[in-house]
């Protein structure tokens, strides 16, 4: 887990060194993004923020082999783009991104989530996180850069995880220990898995942050897992995202 904000910030210290991007120039960032993208083994890719939408505006090869879309298809459909790989059901997430950089105390800030897309392999859940690299002369965010991973290669093994959504063995396996929780912990639950952060889960329930924490806590015992990630898990085994 720690090795997709470590390689975050690593891409995020190359951007910040190059002076060019920290004067904000919208003439010359995007090629000098590319090529640190482009150094990148993970799933990494530029995103254009304008208009309170957002499009791909280059995905490095990694990204590009996973999601098998072609470069004529995200460029000439911009936003609509983005709308299309999203699942249906996960759009929500798309508009969370654009209401968090909208907001000018986020533009520093990183923005994490898991979303399903529409990949060469079908629909698939990643983990992603993403952060503001140039701003525009008024302030506002012009690019920002995405990083993403499978959340088959998250948990370390595909099959298995396949098999956990997939299988009415497993599912009938772990029903009791799902069936153990509360109303509330489930609750916590499927907002943990839409990667909120306690504050912003406590704000939604009309609880405090520390009571978030707790039932975090809670969860990871009851469902005996080790983090947060193996509670993702949980949520996408009982369809809570």
């Amino acid at each position: 887990m720690n090795e997709l904000p470590n390689e975050l910030d690593k891409l995020f210290v190359k951007i910040k060194d190059n002076k060019k991007i920290l004067k904000y120039n919208e003439n010359v960032t995007l090629s000098e993004l590319k090529k640190i993208c482009d150094a990148s083994p993970q799933m990494v890719s530029i995103l254009l923020f304008e208009n309170n939408s957002y499009s791909l505006a280059y995905p490095n090869k990694v990204t590009h082999e996973f999601l098998g879309a072609d470069e004529a298809e995200y460029l000439d459909l911009g936003f609509q783009f983005v709308l299309k790989s999203t699942h249906p059901d996960n759009i929500d997430s798309v508009y969370m991104l654009i209401k968090f950089f909208n907001d000018p105390s986020n533009r520093s800030n990183t923005f994490t989530h898991t979303l399903c897309l529409n990949t060469k392999n079908g629909w698939e859940w990643i983990y992603y996180m993403v952060k503001p690299v140039t701003l525009n002369k008024d302030g506002t965010v012009r690019y920002l850069i995405a990083l993403g991973v499978s959340l088959d290669d998250l948990l370390e093994n595909e099959k298995h995880v396949h098999q956990s959504i997939n299988s009415s063995s497993l599912y009938e396996e772990n029903m009791d220990l799902y069936n153990s929780l509360t109303e509330r912990e489930k609750e916590v639950l499927k907002l943990i898995a839409m990667e909120l952060t306690s504050k912003e889960i406590g704000e939604m329930l009309f609880i405090s942050p520390l009571t978030v924490d707790t039932h975090r806590k809670h969860l990871i015992e009851k469902l005996k897992v080790k983090s947060s990630i193996g509670l993702i898990k949980y949520a996408l085994l009982f369809n809570l995202v």
